[in-house]
């Protein structure tokens, strides 16, 4: 079933601004005290493997978690992230910019350039912390989304893993700025199996705009579009496929940073990220 408007710690019957959608995971005064989980019906689509279990089993959802990480590693993430915008100059020339540090590029104007030759260029380097910390993160993610969705973490590998930093001060200038559509990670990404996405910024304090809106799949009835407001810290998890449509809603104000965790069990695909 959809989340019901009051279902658990931090709900809310309110809306955000701009948008239709009820707000299923508020911001508030207090971080959840316990996981808010919805179950959706899943897309018809065979996984095999570990990963495909809960979708066999009817057990596709989507959740949210407070305090997801130590906050020490959360904000360093942020600081990481911070720097390393302003080394390039502000990133990218439109709202969104992109660190991806596996594929070993961030955006800058409008491209995206090798982040090894930026950083060479501009005399810095990662420090052996900050690299600790990244893969401390991403491990605590896999574990969480693991229990969740009760696949052995063993068998659950990392897919691709991106930082986003949007600028609500920059105007879109290309489509690949618009980064406020709907889409379904599946179609976008082609590897993803589950989708994990840690926000470093909180919605009212550091930015306007920017709820994540899971948007109705049409598998089944009453089906409504629920928010999830953005908080330090807080993570929101969900099966990559048609059950989970989503979109962002456009950043009026500020800068809103967050990491994409996405999760695979195919080996093959894992290897290559």
């Amino acid at each position: 079933p959809e989340p019901p408007a009051g279902a658990g710690a931090g709900a809310a019957v309110g809306r955000p601004a701009g948008t239709s959608a009820a707000i299923w995971a508020g911001t508030g005064d207090l971080a959840l005290g316990e996981p808010l989980l919805a179950n959706v019906t899943c897309a018809a689509r065979g996984v095999e493997g570990a990963c495909g279990a809960p979708r066999t089993h009817g057990r596709c959802a989507r959740f949210v978690v407070d305090d997801a990480v130590p906050e020490a590693d959360a904000q360093d993430l942020r600081k990481m992230i911070e720097w390393l915008m302003e080394e390039a100059w502000g990133g990218g020339s439109g709202p969104p910019s992109v660190v991806d540090l596996h594929q070993g590029s961030i955006s800058y104007k409008e491209q995206f350039v090798e982040l090894a030759a930026l950083m060479e260029f501009k005399q810095i380097s990662f420090t052996e912390e900050q690299k600790a910390t990244y893969q401390r993160v991403r491990q605590a993610l896999r574990g969480i989304v693991s229990r969740q969705f009760g696949i052995p973490e063993n068998d659950l590998l990392h897919d691709f893993s991106f930082f986003s930093h949007i600028n609500g001060s920059k105007e879109a200038n290309t489509i690949h700025d618009e980064y406020w559509h709907q889409h379904t990670d599946t179609e976008q990404y082609g590897t993803f199996e589950y989708t994990s996405l840690l926000y470093l910024s909180t919605l009212r304090e550091d930015f306007d705009g920017g709820e994540f809106v899971f948007e109705p799949s049409g598998m089944q009835e009453g089906e409504r579009a629920v928010a999830v407001e953005p908080r330090f810290n807080r993570l929101v998890a969900f099966t990559s496929d048609a059950e989970n449509p989503h979109r962002v809603e456009k950043v009026s104000r500020g800068i809103r940073i967050a990491l994409t965790a996405a999760f695979t069990c195919n080996a093959e695909k894992a290897a290559a990220i």
